[in-house]
């Protein structure tokens, strides 16, 4: 028998904006190196060379080829409405490809892209009906009858490495796919579920070999890195989940908090190396769980937090410059009352020496709520002074770019209240320009939404002004799909776009307008 031929797709990349303007309401990043697909690669790989199955398996990213824009839909949004746009090639542009498949498998974890995702797998089912198309992915895992009604065959929970591979094992071997895994059926399609843990330190390494042009992904997601950061760069995790339920967040859903152990972890910093990348973004969920404590202060994980400065000694004799892309639960630093100045001097050295910058060079920092008493939202922030008598001690370690994260539109949020948000958010930008001339202080500026999966959408998901079947674009934390008790949902936008403006004036276009920027020659050759 012929090999199984998978091929594994990013759909077009998503984009909204106002009718009769140019620019996107969120910044489309189509050049950010993307793990989920070269994850899923490499652990169907190992399952199926362990089980005798011959596949072949490609990675197509739509994202990267630079057709025009395709409007594929509109709707009402206040007073104003919004075009949603697809970024990347043109559906045609791939129909050979997808005649060829077996299988063709589509990856989307963000809701907002919904409505590009279904596009493309009903696309390709009407060019290859024979084909099995299934998805996976955090938005898929949260609402996957959703995804049946809309042109998938199968969808896949949760973590996929086991379950995906015993799906293409059945399609390799002719069985039934209710006689190969759990599943259960939803209008002739199948939802698959019931994965297994995976143990993080049998995980292979990302199979970037089946990444067409790794080289050419050099956005980081939060702007352009200093100059002297050198390409080709990947994205990294060493743990999945976190010791947090944040009401808003998704991460809960992929179960308990597992991470890789440092000898682990070097085999994939080896393997990086040997690939040719120079730069990791960490987008994990939370690496410092591993230094969670319970209530009574005793360690989760004894060796935890000399693991993590046994990774970032690794990450510093593989000569790796690195970012925390999806930012780091900084309260960690002052656990024990003071900050732990030994950990953030492993997470943060850099050497810039050489015309190389080696190291640490950006973090992203989860500000979230700036109102009083922080943690009575979220348990894992701390009070103002806190905050930045950690981020001062960050300077000393010469990490200048700064990324913050504030979220508005709480339940009680109303104007007075916003105004708080920006003052303290411009004292903190004060302090440490003051601090720090040469520091980058950038603010993201977030639209609290409702994610699917999240206990905040199980609570408040009737609060919601939009149908989200309808229109999944609406699920963005650039725009807001709900009122506080005292805003409308289009003056929360409103809101937004006046912090951005007033906190980061002329750095909105270097951070949120290089997001399509070719690859030079100097990229491709440095």
């Amino acid at each position: 028998m012929s090999a199984v031929k998978v091929h594994l797709y990013y759909a077009p990349y998503p984009g909204q904006r106002f009718a009769g303007e140019e620019e996107t309401i969120s910044p489309v990043r189509v050049l950010n190196p993307k793990s989920a697909l070269a994850t899923l690669a490499a652990g169907t790989r190992a399952h199926l060379a362990e089980w005798g199955v011959e596949a072949e398996i490609r990675i197509i990213d739509t994202q990267v080829d630079d057709d025009e824009p395709v409007h594929y839909k509109s709707f009402a949004y206040g007073p104003r409405t919004i075009e949603c746009l697809r970024f990347g090639g043109a559906f045609e542009r791939y129909d050979a490809s997808l005649r060829e498949a077996d299988i063709i498998g589509i990856s989307n974890n963000f809701t907002n892209s919904a409505g590009a995702v279904t596009d493309f797998a009903k696309h390709a089912k009407a060019v290859n009906p024979r084909a099995l198309v299934v998805a996976g992915g955090m938005d898929a895992t949260a609402r996957s009858e959703w995804y049946l009604d809309n042109g998938f065959d199968v969808v896949v929970q949760l973590e996929g490495e086991f379950l995906f591979a015993k799906v293409v094992e059945a399609v390799a071997n002719g069985t039934p796919l209710k006689e190969a895994v759990f599943c259960r059926e939803h209008r002739g399609g199948r939802i698959v579920f019931g994965s297994p843990a995976i143990n993080l330190n049998e995980l292979p390494p990302m199979a970037l070999d089946l990444v067409e042009g790794y080289e050419r992904y050099n956005d980081t997601g939060e702007g352009t890195p200093p100059p002297t950061v050198a390409a080709p760069f990947t994205c990294f995790e060493s743990s999945r989940g976190c010791h947090r339920t944040c009401s808003f967040c998704a991460t809960p859903m992929r179960g308990k908090y597992r991470y890789m152990s440092p000898e682990a972890v070097e085999r994939h910093f080896a393997y990086f190396r040997g690939m040719g990348i120079r730069n990791i973004l960490f987008q994990e969920d939370n690496i410092l769980s591993r230094l969670q404590r319970s209530g009574r202060g005793t360690m989760y994980y004894e060796s935890g937090r000399d693991e993590v400065i046994r990774i970032f000694q690794l990450a510093r004799e593989y000569g790796f410059s690195w970012e925390f892309a999806n930012g780091l639960e900084f309260g960690k630093f002052l656990d024990m009352g003071k900050p732990d100045l030994e950990l953030m001097e492993y997470m943060f050295w850099s050497d810039r020496s050489g015309g190389t910058w080696r190291g640490c060079y950006r973090v992203q920092i989860p500000l979230e709520f700036l109102g009083e008493d922080p943690t009575s939202k979220f348990n894992k922030l701390r009070g103002f002074e806190e905050e930045l008598e950690i981020l001062e001690a960050m300077l000393n370690y010469g990490v200048d770019y700064q990324t913050f994260n504030v979220l508005i539109g709480h339940d009680g949020d109303d104007r007075a209240a916003i105004d708080t948000y920006l003052r303290r958010s411009l004292q903190l930008k004060e302090a440490l320009l003051d601090r720090a001339p040469q520091v980058v202080p950038y603010f993201n500026i977030f639209n609290r939404t409702l994610l699917p999966g999240t206990a905040d959408f199980r609570k408040k998901h009737e609060r919601l002004e939009f149908d989200i079947d309808r229109d999944p674009e609406v699920i963005s934390v650039y725009l807001s799909p709900m009122n506080t008790e005292h805003l409308s949902y289009y003056e929360l936008l409103d809101e937004r776009l006046r912090l951005m403006r007033e906190l980061n004036g002329d750095l909105i276009d270097q951070y949120d307008g290089i997001h399509r920027a070719p690859l030079t020659e100097a990229d491709s050759t440095s």
